[in-house]
C-alpha cells in the first residue's frame, strides 16, 4: 500500500510543474482533435492551463505558499532555553553540486552551516558543551555530512563536536537515521536547522521518531508579484508546492499509521 501512495504523491507533484502541465494540455488536446470531439473541451483544457501557468508563473500563489510554509518561523529566537543542558543542533544536508569533476555544496547549504554555526557558538559563549549531528548523504561521491564537517572544521568547530550520519537520501531518512543517534546522547533540547519552507515538514518527520526539535530556519525564498510570468517565480513556486504535498504526504501517512 505505500508503495502504490509513494507513487501517487510522486505524479502529485509533477502537476505543480508548469511544463509539465504544458505538455500534458498539449497531448490531451492532441488527441481530442485527431478524434475531431470536443472542441470545447479542447478550449476550456488549453485556457485552464496557461491560466494556471500565469498563475505560477506570476508570483500570486508563491507568495501564498511562501507564507503558509515559513511566515510561524521567521521570528523564532535563537536558544529557546539558556539553562538546557547538553543541546544538539542537527543539521541538513541542502545538496551538493559537481561542476568540473569538483564536489561542492549547494548555496543553500551554506546558509544551514552558518546557522547552525551561529547557534553552537551561543552555546559556546554560555560555557554549554553541544554536539552538532549533521544529516545527509547525497548523490555525490563524497556526502554531503562530509563536506559540512569540513566547513565546520575551519569555521573551528571541535571535531569532537561534530557527529556525521551520511546514510539518508531524503529528509525522511534524515529524521529517521539521525534520530537514534540524538537520542544516545539524551539532550536537553534538541535544535533542527534546515532552510525556511523545509521546516514544516521536516519538523512533522522528525517527530515521528520521538523527537521534538526546535526549528531554526536558516533562509527563506519568495516570489515577486509580476504582470508576465517568469522562471524566476515559476520555479520557487514548484519548490514549495512540492513541498506542501510532501507535508500532506506526511499527514497521510500519519493517520494511516505507516510512517516509520
Amino acid at each position: 500500500m505505500k508503495f502504490l501512495l509513494d507513487l501517487l504523491f510522486r505524479v502529485l507533484q509533477l502537476f505543480a510543474e508548469p511544463y509539465f502541465l504544458l505538455f500534458l494540455a498539449v497531448v490531451i488536446i492532441a488527441l481530442l482533435k485527431r478524434k475531431n470531439k470536443r472542441k470545447n473541451l479542447r478550449i476550456g483544457i488549453g485556457v485552464s492551463v496557461v491560466l494556471m501557468i500565469i498563475f505560477i508563473g506570476n508570483g500570486f500563489l508563491g507568495k501564498l505558499t511562501s507564507e503558509y510554509l515559513q511566515k510561524s518561523y521567521i521570528h523564532t529566537s535563537a536558544i529557546k532555553n539558556t539553562a538546557s543542558q547538553n543541546p544538539v543542533i542537527v543539521v541538513l544536508g541542502g545538496g551538493v553540486v559537481d561542476i568540473d569533476n569538483t564536489e561542492k555544496l549547494h548555496t543553500m547549504s551554506y546558509s544551514r552551516i552558518v546557522t547552525a554555526y551561529q547557534l553552537y557558538q551561543e552555546f559556546k559563549k554560555k560555557n554549554i558543551p553541544c554536539k552538532i549531528v549533521i544529516s545527509g548523504k547525497g548523490r555525490g561521491h563524497t556526502s554531503e555530512a562530509e563536506l559540512f564537517s569540513e566547513n565546520f572544521k575551519k569555521m573551528g568547530v571541535s571535531d569532537s563536536d561534530i557527529i556525521k550520519e551520511d546514510k539518508s537520501m531524503n529528509t525522511y531518512q534524515n529524521a529517521k537515521f539521525s534520530s537514534p543517534i540524538v537520542k544516545k546522547m539524551a539532550p536537553g533540547s534538541v535544535y533542527l536547522v534546515t532552510s525556511g519552507f523545509h521546516i514544516k515538514r521536516s519538523v512533522a518527520l522528525f517527530q515521528i521518531f520521538g523527537l521534538k526539535p526546535i526549528p531554526q530556519a536558516s533562509d527563506f525564498i519568495d516570489t515577486e508579484i509580476t504582470v508576465f510570468p517568469n522562471s524566476y517565480n515559476a520555479a520557487f513556486t514548484f519548490v514549495m508546492l512540492k513541498e506542501i504535498v510532501g507535508i500532506w504526504q506526511v499527514q497521510l501517512y500519519n493517520s494511516l499509521g505507516i510512517n516509520k
